[in-house]
């Protein structure tokens, strides 16, 4: 989820479009010429900056935005309608972009992966004498050229490998460790990843926050022309994120990646366990109650996160995420953040793994029986190819969007057009009445109840009602807050998620990534839309009154973010293989066929669980015989995996607690206690 706001700047905000303009202008001059500093980030974020705040500069001034918290862009123009005149790309906490004003005009910009960040610069003054405009740092037209090919490498060839698995997320350290547990590639596995090892600290030493957007990133695509981001590392995207567990229920998984229910359930079992947390599945109408959280307890609390706490007294989980004026005395300093990768090899990497291997693309070869493609081999960008053996597989997780492109490259004549799919959603924070900021010469005080007040009893997921012309549409709602420390800020999501968002990805030779483009929303979305924030805000009222998602009820977005989309790998019919082909598999996202929670990457993980095992031959419900991970792993069941799943099927829905229950009993099959001894003979 994105990052919760920062308190707001010790200036009173600024006016909007069609007020007068401001007396002192809100940005601050330093220099002359007159040059004017803008924090940009989230303090500047409805409500604390409300849509099209104004600045007054002359003409000749200069102006620079500091990102001052997260990953935030500068673009020129309405939000959706870029004009050109400049566009930062990118930034990250501490980055500048200048640009320099020479001609009188009204400059309206945005950030694009938020929002609620909108702005207008109003420039007055006769035109800038004898002075050419100092160019933005980027421009967003024309593109820039790529850059230039470094000299070729000697070709490294490596002996063949049985299996291949690109990409070192959720998905593919999953689909990797299940292949390895179950001996399956006859000691021939190789697991590439184009990053390294996160942070130093990022399981042991550091504080979940200080973790939070910190990893190398690196660009995967374009999203109405806004880069990609998305995380370059050892873990993958778990390892820089707001780290949600949230696996959502069998069925939506089974919908999802068009499966059985007992094999998603077995999945999601599976991906559980490789971050030794017991598997839940959430109910509509109820959200699990506030606990604490100690080390050796399940990592799953009530908002599903993936950390654990290292004190004795338990943590507020949003410590994790919220700034540091609100953390909780000794809370924050003792979450730490938990991955798939970290639950199954620790801080390190396997010895079948190899990193800073970015892989490019595949050779394929026309199978003599089927006709259809076979992978031959690997190309890394550094010439390195890597063989693949007779028989072998190759198992895609580098991202739906990354491995899109990989098959780009190497096909473009067959891989080059694909659709994607996310949710559209819209977010709200709030702060609790009782608690007050600094702003200017007072303080601005939050509008909801206090945090402790709050009830938990309201909408987890609803159905719109619809009308004569358009069919009601599904949403989920998901609450975050500082638990169960009172007066804490708290966050609503709403989450569209059907009929999915789908944005059309087209292969760029020139740039070398998928450049995504949306589809845009029906009459009946729109509708959907604005009925799902009268229910949310309709349910919250009863608690805040007064309280609404959204004013025009109607502005639901994307969160431009790697990691946001899904799908887009063409996929044989009921099956993780890469339609088109004899032994390539997609094993993250990129083989989920309609929307899941985005607040979870365990989707990923639970699709690299099934392609391994597909990819093998063996059944989804026998993954729980392969997953290792670092924490001593228990002794040969006495039951089988299968009469596990089955238990956990066949336990009742009514109640949350009374579904817990029965559920950690069905895993208590596989608890360190030996089975009973058999009765003596007769």
């Amino acid at each position: 989820p994105p990052s919760p706001p920062s308190p707001p700047p010790p200036s009173p905000p600024p006016p909007a479009v069609d007020s007068p303009p401001p007396s002192p202008p809100p940005a601050t001059p330093t220099t002359e010429p007159t040059h004017w500093d803008i924090d940009w980030g989230f303090s500047c974020a409805s409500p604390n900056c409300p849509a099209a705040s104004r600045y007054d500069v002359r003409t000749c001034d200069t102006v620079t935005w500091t990102i001052e918290d997260g990953m935030h862009d500068v673009v020129s123009g309405p939000r959706g309608a870029a004009d050109g005149h400049f566009n930062s790309g990118l930034l990250s906490t501490g980055e500048t972009f200048t640009v320099k004003f020479d001609e009188a005009g009204s400059y309206q910009y945005h950030c694009t992966p938020h929002g609620t960040m909108n702005a207008v610069i109003v420039v007055q003054g006769e035109p800038c004498p004898n002075s050419p405009p100092t160019p933005p740092l980027r421009a967003s037209s024309p593109p820039p050229p790529p850059p230039p090919q470094p000299p070729a490498s000697p070709t490294v060839t490596l002996p063949p490998a049985q299996c291949t698995v690109v990409g070192a997320g959720p998905g593919g350290v999953l689909a990797a460790d299940v292949m390895a547990g179950a001996d399956g590639c006859g000691g021939s596995l190789r697991l590439f990843e184009r990053g390294d090892l996160p942070l130093e600290g990022t399981y042991d030493t550091l504080p979940f926050f200080e973790t939070f957007n910190k990893q190398e990133m690196y660009i995967v695509g374009t999203y109405n022309g806004a880069e990609l981001p998305f995380a370059g590392v050892f873990g993958g995207q778990q390892t820089t994120n707001g780290g949600v567990f949230a696996p959502g229920t069998a069925a939506e998984l089974a919908a999802g990646l068009a499966i059985g229910t007992a094999a998603a359930q077995a999945a999601q079992a599976c991906a559980a366990a490789s971050v030794n947390a017991t598997y839940w599945k959430p109910l509509l109408g109820a959200v699990p109650p506030p606990v604490q959280h100690i080390e050796g307890q399940t990592l799953l609390d009530h908002n599903g996160m993936l950390a654990t706490c290292v004190n004795e007294t338990g943590c507020a989980w949003g410590d994790m995420l919220m700034p540091p004026g609100f953390h909780t005395p000794g809370s924050a300093d003792s979450i730490r953040r938990r991955t798939v990768a970290h639950g199954v090899h620790g801080s390190g990497a396997p010895d079948y793994a190899t990193l800073g291997a970015e892989v490019r693309s595949i050779d394929f070869e026309e199978d003599p029986d089927s006709g259809e493609l076979m992978a031959a081999a690997v190309r890394l960008s550094d010439g390195t190819v890597s063989p693949v053996a007779d028989g072998g597989k190759v198992l895609l997780a580098a991202s739906s969007i990354g491995s899109a492109s990989i098959l780009a490259r190497s096909r473009p004549d067959l891989y080059s057009s694909f659709t994607f799919n996310n949710h559209y959603y819209t977010a709200s924070f709030l702060l609790p009445s009782s608690v007050c900021v600094p702003a200017g010469d007072g303080e601005v005080c939050g509008e909801g109840p206090p945090a402790s007040t709050h009830s938990h009893n309201w909408n987890y997921g609803f159905v719109t009602p619809g009308n004569g012309d358009c069919a009601g549409q599904s949403f989920e709602v998901d609450l975050r807050g500082n638990y169960p420390v009172p007066d804490a800020p708290y966050q609503v999501i709403l989450l569209q998620m059907e009929p999915e968002m789908r944005s059309h990805g087209g292969w760029n030779a020139s740039t070398g990534l998928i450049d995504l483009v949306d589809e845009p929303p029906t009459e009946c979305d729109l509708l959907a839309r604005r009925q799902a924030i009268n229910i949310t805000s309709a349910s919250w009222g009863a608690f805040t009154p007064g309280f609404s998602l959204d004013s025009s009820h109607a502005a639901v977005a994307a969160w431009p973010q790697g990691w946001h989309w899904a799908g887009g790998i063409p996929l044989v019919d009921g099956s993780s293989r890469v339609a088109g082909t004899t032994n390539v598999f997609s094993a993250d996202a990129g083989a989920v066929r309609k929307p899941f929670n985005c607040h979870t990457s365990m989707v990923s993980a639970a699709a690299g669980v099934i392609a391994g095992m597909e990819a093998l031959g063996l059944p989804t419900a026998d993954c729980m015989d392969h997953i290792t991970a670092s924490f001593p792993p228990p002794p040969p069941p006495p039951v089988s995996s299968e009469q596990m799943v089955a238990c956990i099927m066949s336990c009742d829905d009514a109640t949350l607690s009374a579904y817990r229950s029965c559920n950690m009993a069905c895993h208590g099959m596989y608890s360190p206690s030996p089975p009973p001894p058999p009765p003596p003979p007769a």
